[in-house]
């Protein structure tokens, strides 16, 4: 693969280029799964369920993304792959430090430890994904967050945007993963650690947040925080 090939092109042999949501460029032979791990993020939000088939194919598309790793072909690194990487640590990095402003050990690994005792797996996503690329990512975490955290842990996906924040509220809920899995937009983590650096809440309180005990989407929570026109305690106390 050459770096002036486009995401969803034909390939030789049939290969189909996707999209780099997985850090790595990918080809995949099955071009219904080259579409879905390229379609836009909110065209798949917008999509009528009657237009993604009976909910026997939704199971073979989702099926179908989930093994979309061993399809993959490594292509050689280029300048782009190596500018993309640096900006995907340097947001990990970031999120990393908000992890340890709010009270938690916060390894490079992405688990932050809580004083509490409670572990939070996190993931960050520095640029829009496709819905079929934020289900992967759902599952994935899913298959492995006791192997990785612990059986009493929890997952906290950092995306780049509420648009990708709404796509993976959608995975979520549709993996019903809703008791172990949460999102935040990287602009509201940002707002989470303005509260607790002012004392509007502490490591308690963004332990509700940022876990199950609260919304699916944490930007939701801080919503209704802003609309009560409160410090944050209020908001929080249940």
């Amino acid at each position: 693969m050459t770096s002036t090939e486009d995401p969803g092109s034909p390939l030789d042999k049939g290969r189909f280029a996707v999209l780099d949501v997985f850090g790595l460029k990918l080809e995949v032979s099955n071009p219904r799964l080259a579409e879905l791990l390229t379609m836009d993020a909110g065209m798949a939000l917008t999509t009528n369920v009657r237009e993604l088939g009976t909910p026997e194919d939704i199971r073979a598309q989702r099926l179908a993304a989930e093994q979309a790793m061993p399809d993959v072909v490594l292509a050689p690194p280029t300048a782009r792959d190596e500018m993309d990487d640096r900006h995907r640590r340097e947001f990990r990095g970031r999120v990393s430090r908000i992890g340890d402003a709010l009270g938690f050990d916060a390894s490079p690994d992405g688990l932050w430890r809580s004083p509490t005792s409670l572990t939070i797996l996190t993931r960050g996503i520095d640029r829009p994904v496709s819905f079929a690329a934020a289900s992967h990512f759902v599952a994935e975490i899913a298959a492995h967050r006791e192997s990785l955290a612990g059986p009493d842990s929890t997952a906290l996906f950092v995306v780049d945007g509420q648009q990708s924040a709404d796509v993976f509220k959608v995975a979520i809920r549709q993996g019903q993963l809703y008791y172990v899995m949460r999102v935040i937009s990287f602009d509201n983590l940002l707002e989470v650690e303005r509260l607790h650096s002012t004392g509007a809440i502490d490591h308690a309180k963004s332990l509700v947040l940022l876990t199950p005990a609260a919304n699916i989407d944490v930007g939701e929570i801080l919503s209704v925080m802003r609309a009560m026109d409160t410090p944050g305690m209020e908001a929080l106390d249940y």
